[in-house]
């Protein structure tokens, strides 16, 4: 799977993700733009990282549209076709949240965790900062000891990861796209 994160504004991204064999999916705006990395370039490095099957991008991955997506208009589908596909992409996406347990929740609680901890060291200190921290602590406190022992595990990967695509991200012009292969993260 190749999901490209598009640099579609001064401060505006977009998503197109294209899947063998399945209807490509489209999100824009994407939410979250930052000018380092954007919110969903934080959850798929998270989710590769951790492994998460039913995370955003493993629903993608198995056929759904993680709620979010949609088919993209035009290409080679005629407007039935893509109608059904859409349908389709829908009810798939539907059972898929349903079915994601635990890595559906993970992936939220520990992209906010990873991505906390990572600007920190890289912005000033503030008052949003700080509070930022204390919200990060509380949520690490709610998650199992594997669960921490997970994240843990996973952090040198994910902060390089981050460290990469951010500098990758920032030379983008708008209109340029970043993509990365599902679950490696490999740039292509």
């Amino acid at each position: 799977m190749k999901v490209h994160f598009i640099r579609s504004g001064e401060r505006r991204y977009s998503m197109r993700i294209e899947r063998a064999g399945l209807p490509v999916l489209v999100m824009d705006p994407a939410p979250g733009f930052d000018p380092d990395l954007p919110h969903d370039m934080v959850h798929f490095v998270v989710e590769a990282a951790l492994g998460l099957k039913t995370g955003v991008f493993g629903q993608i991955a198995a056929g759904g549209d993680a709620g979010s997506f949609h088919v993209e208009a035009g290409g080679a589908l005629s407007a039935t076709e893509r109608q059904r596909a859409a349908r389709k992409q829908v009810a798939k996406g539907a059972k898929l949240i349903k079915s994601q347990g635990r890595d559906g929740e993970l992936s939220e609680l520990a992209a906010f965790l990873f991505d906390v901890d990572w600007r920190s060291s890289t912005r000033p200190d503030s008052a949003a900062q700080r509070a930022a921290l204390g919200e990060a602590e509380r949520t690490r406190a709610s998650l199992s000891a594997d669960e921490r022992a997970r994240i843990d595990a996973a952090r040198p990967r994910v902060f390089g990861d981050f460290e990469r695509l951010s500098k990758a991200w920032r030379a983008l012009r708008v209109g340029g796209a970043l993509v990365l292969e599902w679950p490696s993260g490999h740039i292509i």
